[in-house]
């Protein structure tokens, strides 16, 4: 790892991995953030409806908010994420607290990985940097961290202040 990297001046992308971060040590172990939804691969220029069309045909019972929030997020992941972008994730609770993992996306849409028996078609290579003990952050910024959506950018402020983490 090099001495202390510098994060980008833009504001972190957040990948949540998955239900209780049940899926951030492979995310670690792997250096990779990765989202699913069982609808195989998604292109680049594929348009938000076309995902979310796959998304209906898949979850014909979901609430279709819901919906329109997953297609969202696929979009954004395949289509706006960048190399060079910084990321971070959650570990899983662990007796010490949980730690804020950050990073910086090395290659964009690598092969489909497999976990816990379900396949990811959307996985983005990470190198992973820093981490940040998550009680050592402001209240404001631990609320950003625990935002629903599996994919979002935190704010300027949460960002700024995971900077400064990771520069001190």
């Amino acid at each position: 790892m090099p001495n202390n990297p510098q994060l980008p001046d833009s504001d972190i992308w957040f990948v949540r991995a998955e239900r209780a971060n049940a899926f951030a040590k492979s995310f670690l172990e792997q250096e990779i953030v990765l989202m699913g939804w069982g609808i195989g691969a998604v292109k680049d220029d594929d348009s938000r409806n076309e995902i979310l069309a796959r998304l209906e045909q898949n979850y014909p019972d979901e609430n279709p908010r819901s919906l329109q929030s997953w297609a969202s997020q696929i979009k954004r992941f395949t289509s706006e994420m960048a190399v060079g972008d910084a990321v971070a994730t959650v570990s899983a609770y662990q007796p010490q607290g949980r730690l804020c993992h950050i990073g910086i996306i090395r290659s964009l849409l690598a092969p489909a990985k497999s976990l816990q028996g379900y396949v990811y078609d959307h996985v983005h290579q990470v190198e992973w940097l820093y981490q940040v003990p998550q009680n050592e952050l402001s209240e404001y910024t631990q609320r950003r961290l625990e935002l629903p959506p599996t994919l979002h950018r935190l704010s300027q402020e949460a960002s700024a202040e995971l900077r400064q983490h990771c520069s001190g």
